[in-house]
């Protein structure tokens, strides 16, 4: 990837605790500072702070002047959250906390970065940002117009216990309990409405939810902006050019909100 030459730079792994739980916390890897601007990474369901995206974005923010934190809504640590623990509800309230707690650290701008299930997990959210970017974000109505169906073929589900196991290729496991309050969700466009921040949202063009992120573009307030990368499948991993693309529309949104007076 000849456009991303990185700065080497320490990383800083921290701990923010949940004060509304049993002495819980969430891990978060921070890079740059947090007296600078700074993006909160939200990965999918399931995932980690430490996934392709999530790592590789990191970087390309720092390289354009942006800190990032990337939030893990479940870990190994002790005394963080197992995924079969979560619902979208929790990973909002965590969100919101993490915020509140970068603002009192004294955080001059906030923004959230949220792909797939990270997306709506910021658009349920309460907290007060600067701006948005959106990686083809999650959608009500992918279940509740059952659009899962196309897809049951070539992405088989087994429920087992607590567990729904995805058994093709490398297969995945997430919460039964998390499913089934997203097929409860119905239509989240107006998640979008009168969030106070500019939005952007960037669909993948090979994906299924193209026309949903169009909803929560028609439902947000300016200024709002939805690009459409095309060729790109859901997790955006499909060549050099579509990822450096995905993370170039990130950064220019960004940089025209950083432009503007607090």
């Amino acid at each position: 990837m000849p456009e991303m030459h990185y700065k080497v730079t320490d990383e800083q792994t921290m701990f923010f605790n949940l004060p509304k739980t049993k002495n819980l916390r969430i891990k978060g890897i921070l890079r740059g500072a947090l007296d600078k601007p700074l993006a909160v990474m939200m990965h999918g369901r399931p995932g980690s702070g430490n996934e392709l995206l999530q790592y590789l974005g990191a970087r390309y923010l720092y390289e354009q002047g942006i800190s990032s934190l990337r939030l893990f809504m479940y870990d190994f640590e002790p005394r963080t959250r197992n995924l079969l623990d979560c619902t979208l509800q929790t990973h909002a309230d965590d969100f919101d906390e993490v915020v509140k707690q970068l603002r009192k650290k004294g955080t001059p701008r906030v923004f959230g970065i949220g792909h797939s299930y990270g997306g709506i997990t910021i658009l349920k959210a309460k907290a007060s940002l600067d701006g948005v970017v959106l990686w083809d974000p999650t959608h009500g109505s992918f279940w509740s117009e059952d659009r899962g169906k196309k897809y049951e073929k070539d992405f088989p589900e087994k429920i087992i216990d607590d567990f729904i196991i995805g058994t093709a290729g490398y297969g995945y496991v997430t919460s039964r309990r998390m499913n089934e309050s997203e097929k409860a969700m119905g239509d989240t466009s107006q998640w979008a409405a009168h969030k106070g921040y500019p939005l952007k949202i960037i669909s993948a063009g090979k994906g299924a939810m193209v026309d949903l992120g169009k909803r929560y573009i028609d439902a947000a307030d300016q200024p709002k902006q939805q690009v459409v990368i095309k060729g790109a499948s859901h997790q955006f991993e499909d060549s050099d050019k579509i990822i450096l693309e995905l993370f170039r529309q990130t950064t220019s949104w960004l940089k025209e909100i950083l432009r503007k007076p607090i």
